[in-house]
């Protein structure tokens, strides 16, 4: 990730991607009467005072600057408002207007009612309040949207004023998207951070831009490619373009220094070209291109358990849950309750070998316990990032090729004695050799009752500070599925494992109904899930997790804090069900009702 770049002098417009030309004087003036408004838009005359002259002069040279900035169309503006009304508006917001805290699979912030309601205030009220209505009156002004269009040459806006105010206290975040919603046009961000504590690149908070990958239209790569610091009186300013205006707002790292703003949009008369391109759309379509993949059919066939199958199992599952005598009580719980965890899964020696080589893996790439995070750690030696990041990002493990021309040899055998093998290596033959095969199938159907018709799986590793999935109609069930997930975090103390088990770190997986209208709405992560409709199930160290997956349902897991003490490691599997109630075993299912998710954005 490219560091923000240090703070320059006033009435420059900061681009590291092309040459701001701050030496030169502006050759042009743009005066209040140099354009006529956008249609129908009746802000009135821009009070002076407010914004920095010699920015609105510039308008036209920033206009070059703004179409050939990368990786996509935009600008950010230093010092471009009067400093004094920013503290005096600062200082109004936090003594006198109240936010509501907002979280979901995609974002974790506090948040105000719009600013456009202002104007509606009780005298009383609105006295409280003098900055900040001076400042959004400036912002919707005619001349300002005049100077917007100049720069963005986005055309003609519309007179709706849209504006909020967003606060990310600690562990703070927004996760990608390219907010493509209506009519929005243009979108901005003013920041209020503190202006007496400068904000650095350890406090987090970056405003993170995505490039698209190279070859594929409305793609974000995984990872940014920019980051602009949220610095007191800094404006950033971006086209709202459908599958191209990808970014985020990296976790805020400081525990003391929370990130402020006012963050809107200016619209146009109609939505956007290639709408139906947008971040939003594209998490609101169903199954179809995001499917999963073909799943493999269970090795030799049902029945019960064998000598062959006990042979095989007793190598790597912890004796208890080969007893006969466990099961009844294993089956009446996942009855009930249609989830179940195994605790302490794997056998001792080989469960304590993978915990072993996962917390060396985090230490060597300096994640976890509130490291900063940096975007390549840990991709190497078979790990890859998976996106795009509007849906997804983790690590998954693919065993490397070693030999040229031929196939990649054998994992190293996860039970061998004295092996050295790295996590990935360990969880890919754990998920090979066990969980892909018939004896584990026949396991599960003790343990279940449920015959299994086939799996498919992956090794998968959600690095602190970086990684998430989030719930999208894409992965919206149709037909019943059991997944069974098989993880590992460090919870060795007791510290560790209350972090990981209270959910404010993240890393848990959530079950949601998604024709439920409170579906995308705010949900605390210890929230009970016959009120809530949420099924929150925690990590834990060697823990097998067992979800019947059920028709309407959707989940993610919760994007994994810095401060959590270190990844998220798993091996995910999912098993195709045969279905009692269905002769041919080929149903499909209903599809869920489609409804519009409430997405925070910046």
């Amino acid at each position: 990730m490219d560091s923000a770049p240090e703070p320059v002098d006033a009435a420059v417009v900061v681009d590291p991607a092309v040459d701001t030309g701050a030496d030169e004087p502006p050759t042009k003036k743009l005066r209040p009467s140099s354009q006529p408004p956008a249609a129908g838009v009746a802000g009135g005359p821009l009070e002076p005072g407010i914004v920095c002259e010699t920015v609105m002069a510039a308008a036209p040279s920033l206009h070059e600057q703004y179409q050939a900035a990368v990786p996509y169309k935009h600008c950010v503006m230093k010092q471009l408002f009067s400093s004094d009304l920013l503290r005096q508006v600062r200082d109004e917001i936090i003594n006198n207007i109240n936010a509501t805290y907002k979280e979901t699979d995609l974002f974790k912030v506090f948040q105000t009612g719009d600013l456009g309601n202002l104007d509606s205030l009780d005298p009383q009220a609105a006295s409280k309040l003098p900055g900040l209505m001076r400042l959004k009156k400036a912002l919707y002004s005619d001349d300002f949207r005049a100077f917007v269009t100049t720069v963005t040459g986005c055309g003609d806006l519309s007179p709706r004023t849209d504006c909020s105010c967003n606060v990310y206290a600690y562990g703070g975040h927004l996760l990608c998207h390219d907010d493509v919603i209506a009519t929005r046009r243009v979108s901005y961000i003013i920041y209020l951070t503190d202006p007496d504590d400068p904000w650095v690149e350890a406090d987090g908070g970056a405003l993170e831009l995505f490039p698209l990958v190279e070859g594929q239209e409305h793609t974000p790569a995984p990872d940014p490619t920019l980051a602009h610091l949220p610095s007191f009186n800094t404006m950033a300013m971006f086209t709202v373009t459908p599958g191209v205006s990808f970014h985020s707002v990296q976790e805020v790292f400081s525990p003391d220094k929370p990130r402020m703003s006012i963050s809107g949009w200016y619209h146009a008369a109609a939505p956007p070209q290639d709408a139906d391109k947008a971040s939003l759309k594209q998490l609101q379509m169903r199954a179809g291109e995001d499917a999963a993949g073909g799943h493999e059919p269970v090795q030799g066939g049902e029945g019960p358990l064998s000598d062959d199958d006990l042979a095989l199992l007793v190598r790597y599952v912890n004796p208890v849950y080969l007893a006969e005598a466990s099961w009844p009580k294993i089956r009446e719980r996942f009855a009930e309750e249609g989830s179940v965890q195994l605790h302490n899964f794997l056998k001792r020696g080989l469960a304590e070998q993978i915990m072993a080589a996962c917390v060396a893996e985090d230490k060597a790439d300096k994640l976890g316990n509130k490291q900063l995070p940096a975007y390549p750690a840990g991709v190497r030696d078979g790990w890859a990032p998976v996106g795009p990041p509007h849906k997804q990002r983790y690590l998954r493990y693919s065993p490397p090729t070693t030999i040229a021309g031929g196939e990649a040899p054998p994992a190293a055998a996860a039970t061998s004695e004295g092996a050295a093998a790295g996590a990935g290596s360990l969880l890919h033959t754990v998920r090979r050799e066990l969980l892909g095969s018939g004896a584990f199938c026949r396991l599960l159907k003790a343990i279940t009752s449920v015959t299994m018709l086939g799996q498919t799986g992956e090794v998968r590793r959600f690095r602190p500070g970086m990684d998430y999935t989030v719930a999208h109609y894409g992965i919206l069930t149709t037909d019943p599925r059991l997944d069974v997930v098989l993880t590992f975090v460090d919870d060795a103390t007791d510290e560790a494992a209350a972090a990981w088990q209270a959910g404010e770190v993240g890393g848990f997986e959530a079950y949601l109904l998604a024709d439920e209208e409170d579906a995308a709405e705010v949900y605390r992560v210890n929230a009970d899930a016959e009120e809530s409709g949420v099924l929150n199930v925690n990590a834990a160290a060697n823990t097998l997790n067992l979800v019947l997956r059920d028709e309407g349902l959707m989940r993610f897991v919760k994007y994994v804090s810095f401060a959590a003490p270190g990844s998220r490691w798993d091996v995910a599997m999912e098993y195709v069900p045969e279905d009692d109630d269905d002769e041919e075993g080929e149903g499909e299912g209903k599809e869920g009702e489609k409804k519009e998710e409430a997405k925070a954005d910046e």
